[in-house]
């Protein structure tokens, strides 16, 4: 296949939101992994369909119906551009662990992100999983390292600047180092407080001010609400719960759906009987 066409359906792929990639650790370094599956339904988007009419020498047209042909016959030109994604090792097959077979290969479990290892064999199978080899660069990527140098450029020629520009950046500057003082306070006087709160609000386990200003979140998240009590208005604690919920809520689903399946199956017994 021709190269400029990889590179293009590639490019194309990397950030798809139809992939639904996460994050995974492979060879001590955090990667994006997804499914094959996945894969497969970007040549079914829109955005891909435009692009293939519009430039068909790089993004390869795509069979629209649904009969066996044209179903097999789609299968088959995916199958073929990610076949050449592994030659070139762009993609590379990975196997996603459990906590249970972390320790078979000396790694430590975490809750936050799984750990992957390299497959010697590449299976196109829906749920097998890959990993990106492939960081193209984009225009954004060029702005943000001409910017980084000319900020550099800039502070290397503060003695030129006009009086006004240094007077502006010396106020400036005490502001940033005000705010990180304030910050620094916050954090002394919210744990001097959540001590002495715990005596007398044990049962909620302790009173916080600014309960997030420590939690990964954002800025303004982080003096979101002003005060609260033990760790339910905090921003891990409400995110853990809510995954707990949707986990909750898969697992009754699916339980659903297999009771469903069950009457279906007892059903066609009893009709296959009469």
């Amino acid at each position: 296949m021709d190269p400029a066409t990889l590179t293009a359906v590639a490019k194309f792929a990397r950030h798809r939101k139809e992939l639904k990639q996460r994050k995974g650790k492979f060879q001590d370094k955090m990667q994006d992994f997804f499914r094959y599956k996945r894969f497969a339904r970007i040549f079914e988007s829109d955005q891909y369909k435009k692009k293939s009419r519009k430039q068909p020498d790089l993004y390869p047209p795509m069979p629209e119906g649904e009969d066996e042909k044209d179903v097999a016959k789609r299968e088959e030109m995916v199958q073929g551009i990610f076949i050449e994604l592994i030659k070139l090792q762009w993609v590379v097959p990975v196997q996603k662990l459990h906590s249970y077979e972390c320790k078979e290969h000396d790694l430590r479990p975490s809750k936050d992100f799984p750990h992957l290892v390299m497959m010697t064999q590449a299976k196109l199978s829906d749920d097998e999983y890959y990993i990106w080899n492939y960081n193209p660069k984009y225009l954004t990527d060029y702005l943000i390292v001409l910017a980084v140098i000319s900020v550099i450029l800039l502070f290397c020629c503060y003695p030129l600047w006009p009086s006004s520009f240094r007077v502006g950046a010396y106020y400036l500057s005490l502001s940033a180092i005000g705010f990180i003082g304030f910050f620094f306070a916050t954090v002394i006087v919210r744990s001097i407080l959540y001590v002495i709160s715990l005596p007398l609000v044990k049962d909620k386990g302790g009173f916080w001010l600014f309960p997030n200003l420590l939690e990964d979140c954002g800025v303004l998240e982080s003096f979101k609400p002003f005060y609260g009590f033990g760790e339910k208005d905090g921003y891990s604690y409400i995110k853990k719960m809510e995954k707990q919920r949707k986990r909750q809520a898969k697992k009754e689903k699916m339980k659903k759906l297999k009771e469903t399946k069950i009457v279906n199956e007892k059903i066609s017994e009893v009709k296959d009987e009469n």
